[in-house]
């Protein structure tokens, strides 16, 4: 039995990680490394999954430098010329793939011409600031097995006239490198990255909100930059995706870094020490799903600013603010020094999961190969007034 797992960023493949591991001890996985896996000025992060040893890594180079609406495009056609090449290779039973970044359109569109399963890890979740809300919604209607988070996007799913037999609730697989990797100690961190945890340190995460444009994407980092200056704190940024106006965010971070002794910049932290800063930082500030999914699992406060995460399950240490100076001000001043917020979100229980969805992609994945190809591939609208017969895992 083989599967395909394709994965274009260091974010994904970090989500993606014990579920790969968990798969590849029974049965033939090829993991397609392509986006900013395989570019330099993003970490060139291609190396972090070679030294977790999976096997059978397949480079697919179709992305362009630039971060521009045509590069972009013509990267999504580069892939698809390679992709052709790659499923004529290896010839897989199963693709699966996580998430609703544009670059899945590559092996999706690919595995529906080869007549392959899909696998779909995260669907419908509500981003809906983000072209992502598009993309995540058309992969679901191209899949033919879907493994939502939660209950609530289960029922999403199913609403889109998905059948149930097809959903299988796992949780969020983000969940399970808190439970599952040694986080680095405080001296650890310093002297990896020269920056001491004792004193007070909030993680910065800002992508573009890919629907309002890049005129909007300048002004809301700007007033972000603003507010966060206001305090006096250690700012850990890390880069965004590689989406339209990335750059942009990238080049006015840079400059206040450069501006500011008590900030920093990092291409690619890794999933180990990225979830390292969250468990001693006073709180994650930008839009970053992490903030939503990870950070709850902390007991630390999210100031989540705006529209990127729109629609999205928000756990109660989430605090919602809009894109002004004041409103980011008064989001941060609360995260981190209103006492009763503090106290309040130190017992949350986070809706996401108990942090096992790789066993659970693994046992529904048992269930999965008993169903006949051609039943898998048939899909037909189901809007009929449906019992929620879906498979639950925890």
């Amino acid at each position: 039995m083989k599967i395909a797992i394709f994965t274009a960023t260091r974010a994904e493949y970090g989500l993606l990680r014990w579920t790969i591991k968990s798969l590849q001890e029974l049965f033939e996985i090829y993991v397609i490394v392509g986006g900013t896996h395989l570019s330099p000025t993003d970490g060139y992060t291609v190396e972090e999954i070679k030294k977790d040893k999976i096997k059978n890594i397949l480079k697919l180079p179709f992305l362009n430098v630039s971060k521009t609406a045509p590069a972009l495009t013509s990267s999504i056609g580069n892939g698809l010329i390679q992709i052709s090449q790659v499923f004529s290779y290896i010839k897989p039973d199963f693709l699966l793939i996580l998430g609703d970044r544009y670059e899945l359109f590559i092996p999706a569109i690919g595995s529906m011409m080869f007549g392959t399963p899909i696998i779909h890890l995260s669907g419908g979740e509500k981003t809906e600031g983000l072209i992502d809300e598009q993309v995540r919604h058309a992969i679901t209607k191209m899949a033919h097995i879907h493994m939502p988070s939660t209950t609530l996007y289960a029922e999403n799913i199913s609403k889109m006239g998905e059948e149930d037999w097809r959903i299988h609730i796992v949780g969020a697989p983000g969940l399970e490198n808190i439970k599952r990797l040694e986080l680095y100690k405080k001296e650890e961190i310093l002297k990896l990255t020269g920056i001491d945890v004792n004193k007070d340190t909030v993680i910065c995460t800002y992508h573009p909100v890919t629907l309002e444009g890049e005129d909007s994407v300048r002004w809301q980092i700007k007033n972000l930059l603003e507010a966060l200056s206001k305090f006096d704190l250690q700012i850990v940024f890390t880069r965004p995706n590689a989406e339209v106006g990335s750059d942009e965010i990238v080049n006015m971070i840079k400059k206040f870094v450069n501006d500011n002794p008590r900030a920093y910049f990092f291409d690619s932290l890794g999933s180990r020490l990225y979830l390292s800063f969250l468990k001693y930082a006073k709180a994650i500030i930008g839009n970053s799903s992490s903030g939503i999914i990870e950070a709850p699992s902390f007991s630390i406060p999210t100031v989540n600013i705006g529209n990127r995460q729109e629609g999205r399950l928000q756990p109660e240490s989430v605090i919602q603010t809009g894109y002004s100076v004041d409103e980011i001000y008064k989001g941060i001043e609360k995260a981190l020094y209103d006492r009763e917020f503090l106290s309040k979100i130190k017992t949350i229980k986070n809706p996401y999961g108990d942090g096992n969805t790789s066993k659970y992609v693994v046992e529904a994945m048992k269930r999965i190969l008993k169903i006949p190809k051609e039943k898998l591939l048939k899909k037909r609208l189901n809007f009929e007034v449906k019992k929620n017969e879906w498979h639950r895992y925890f």
